[in-house]
């Protein structure tokens, strides 16, 4: 909000435009995909990273090329003028691009133009009252808008012959009934535009970075501002701070959305109610008193809200047409209404000021608290993790997202009203340092209003950072995915997701056990990842995993030793961040030559090794050769093999009881045997020449 706070936005945004190896993301949550959806067909398409700004970018002072558009935003088949200037004069391009996931590269390039004859456009001098610096300037181009372009941002990226560049921001609307409507922080965009940066002239709603003589403000800020003149800076205003991020891992994740900006909710807010839900994310502070009511009517109405960002609706403004008398081309906020010539519900202080007493909470939750400087944000505290926004995301009291707080928060304030509701629950209790040096705390919040929608607030600007690694700040956090599609899929899918039953393991059983590796299998009644730690005793010490969520569960174990007891147990946990772990179990490895196996299966199907196995009931106990063997002899509780055999085979397979004419294996009645330790010698005479003896020791517990 202060000098301090805001000033590093300009310089963040030029990190922000420069590499595309600031573009690495964390996968997006599972979300179901409509073969209809316009979004996932758009991002199927070829995209390009030649969006981004190359090294020669364009300054405020010299005005190498700068550009504006004739709305914030355009209907298909809609006509879109650009007002561009060149300095020196010299021909120019624009590259328009669509914003979105493509597979990463973060927008499509649609259309090329040029090259184009530019002009060095007239100065642009700001009003000595009101400081409104409205450029006026002629039309360069007219880009008719074609029928195919998907709703979405688009960038203008403009380019002079001499290689500088800089943007142009606009949104091409659809009108369709999309299950989201994306709203684009236009209003607040043009507020903190101090176009032209030259500290000479350059004027925004702000007394920081405001130059030039005092206006009726008092200061030199102005108490109006123009959409008919360039952004100051890259030419974006705060689009990549915040919104991109966004905007890339929601398309990643295929919702069905549209786009608009907040000039279009200002001018016609029942297009709200097309969709079941209205999204504002970023930074979204400067909202008109039309904008408010719009949100307040779509919720009373059922459509759901989410602020994915802080400080959202805070001032109230006007908007009054330009001197071409094209509506809503100037933004009034004098922020005193001493001195605003408007009285009444429409004065342009705080919603929250007592003149108008409107306070923002009253709609999302929360409201303003504080901010801190732009690159100090801190870590994101849960409280009520157990509440359904936090469904899968293995999140715990206490438990902390970093870095996704700030740089402004909002708070839940109980000096002022909280909204009319049916439920409200604060989700987040993150502490921080005010930039002033104060101690105060961040909540996110969700609330059910009486008409069944729900509302949710993220309470700070950067919510959009755990989404999306974009700008380099590697904050994305697959917790705070998921915690995002929960909302998305609760708004889309009416209806708030149901946990599953609780998380069981049941049938844990080692098979295909060998001389160096063996597999572990079970059954969970939900689909749940794998684990299996195991070791020569019960401190395990290793494990091997599997992430892939099953209801059968298979995992592999390889480079164990020979003849070995090995000690195992299983571990699953489910989407719902349910874990079961099961008891302690052992398995033997087979000999170095040959060995002794048990089976539940007269086929001798899923053997194990005998040595150490408990066992009850009937059995079936075999010897492992296939060939090479012409006689086993085989002696129970007699492991000097003195005496006759307790069986003896001349051909294989060799089993302990004999085998039947069908070929599968006799049982062995483990009820006629004593509970305790036993062994079974075998042995083994080889054509070969010399005999192979083995000995396993196992136990009877009927």
């Amino acid at each position: 909000m202060g000098r301090r706070f805001a000033r590093r936005v300009g310089a963040c945004l030029l990190v922000a435009v420069f590499g595309f190896g600031a573009l690495s993301s964390i996968g997006p949550s599972g979300t179901a995909l409509a073969a209809d959806n316009p979004i996932v067909t758009e991002n199927l398409l070829p995209g390009s990273s030649g969006w981004q700004l190359g090294g020669l970018v364009a300054s405020d002072a010299t005005g190498q090329i700068k550009g504006y558009t004739s709305a914030t935003s355009v209907s298909q088949g809609g006509d879109l003028s650009l007002y561009v200037s060149v300095n020196p004069v010299q021909t120019y391009s624009v590259d328009f691009f669509r914003v979105g996931w493509y597979g990463g590269l973060g927008a499509r390039l649609r259309l090329h133009v040029g090259p184009l004859n530019g002009v060095r456009q007239s100065a642009c001098v700001p009003n000595a009252t009101t400081g409104l610096n409205a450029c006026g300037w002629p039309a360069s181009y007219t880009l008719t808008i074609p029928a195919d372009w998907t709703s979405g941002v688009y960038l203008g990226l403009l380019t002079n012959s001499q290689g500088y560049q800089n943007y142009l921001l606009f949104v091409v609307r659809d009108g369709r009934p999309a299950t989201f409507l994306y709203q684009q922080s236009a209003t607040t965009d043009q507020a903190y535009n101090n176009y032209p940066n030259d500290s000479a002239t350059g004027k925004s709603l702000y007394t920081y970075n405001s130059y030039g003589a005092a206006t009726v403000a008092g200061d030199p800020r102005a108490v109006k501002v123009s959409f008919d003149r360039p952004y100051s800076g890259n030419g974006a205003g705060l689009f990549f701070a915040w919104e991109l991020q966004f905007i890339r891992w929601i398309e990643r994740s295929g919702y069905d959305v549209t786009y608009s900006t907040d000039v279009d909710t200002h001018a016609n807010g029942a297009a709200l109610r097309n969709s079941k839900a209205f999204l504002s994310v970023g930074h979204d502070e400067y909202w008109s008193t039309e904008m408010r009511d719009a949100a307040e009517a779509a919720r009373d109405a059922g459509v759901h809200l989410a602020f994915f960002g802080g400080d959202d609706a805070a001032w109230q403004i006007r908007f009054e047409s330009s001197a071409a008398s094209v509506p809503n081309r100037v933004i009034v906020c004098y922020k005193d209404a001493t001195i605003d010539p408007v009285q009444g519900p429409t004065t342009t202080v705080k919603f929250g000021d007592p003149f108008l007493n409107r306070p923002e909470q009253s709609l999302m939750g929360v409201m303003f608290a504080s901010s801190r400087n732009w690159d100090a944000t801190v870590d994101y505290v849960v409280t009520n993790s157990s509440h359904w926004v936090y469904a899968g995301t293995g999140f715990k009291d206490g438990d902390t997202v970093r870095g996704i707080v700030g740089y402004e928060m909002d708070r839940y304030w109980s000096e002022f009203p909280a909204p009319v509701a049916t439920s409200r629950t604060l989700l987040g209790q993150s502490p921080y340092t005010t930039g002033n040096g104060l101690p105060d705390v961040a909540n996110s919040s969700i609330y059910q209003a009486p008409s069944g929608a729900w509302v949710f607030a993220a309470g700070t600007i950067s919510w959009s950072w755990g989404l999306d690694n974009f700008n380099g700040h590697a904050f994305a956090d697959a917790r705070i995915q998921q915690t995002t599609a929960n909302i998305l899929n609760a708004f889309q899918n009416a209806g708030i997701p149901q946990p599953p039953p609780a998380l069981q393991i049941t049938g844990v059983q080692a098979t295909n056990v060998a001389l160096t590796s063996a597999t572990i299998g079970w059954q969970t009644n939900n689909t749940a990842n794998s684990r299996v730690d195991y070791g020569t005793t019960t401190g395990y010490g290793s494990f091997a995993t599997s992430a892939t969520l099953v209801n059968t569960h298979s995992v592999a174990l390889s480079g164990l030793a020979p003849r070995t007891i090995y000690h195992y147990q299983v571990t699953s946990v489910d989407a719902f961040a349910q874990s079961v772990t099961s008891a302690d179990a052992t398995f033997t490895t087979a000999s170095s030559t040959f060995d002794l196996f048990v089976s539940a299966a007269a086929n001798r199907s899923a053997p194990s090794a005998l040595q150490g196995q408990t066992v009850a009931g009937t059995i079936y106990v075999f010897t492992s050769p296939a060939s090479g063997v012409t006689r086993v002899r085989f002696w129970l509780d007699n492991p000097q093999m003195s005496g006759t055999p307790r069986q003896t085979e001349g051909a294989g397979p060799w089993d302990f009881a004999g085998t039947a004419t069908n070929g599968t294996a006799n049982p062995t009645n483990t009820t006629t045997i004593a509970n305790g330790s036993h062994t079974i010698t075998a042995a083994i005479d080889k054509s070969a020449g010399g005999t192979d003896v083995v000995t396993a020791t196992f136990i009877v517990g009927n």
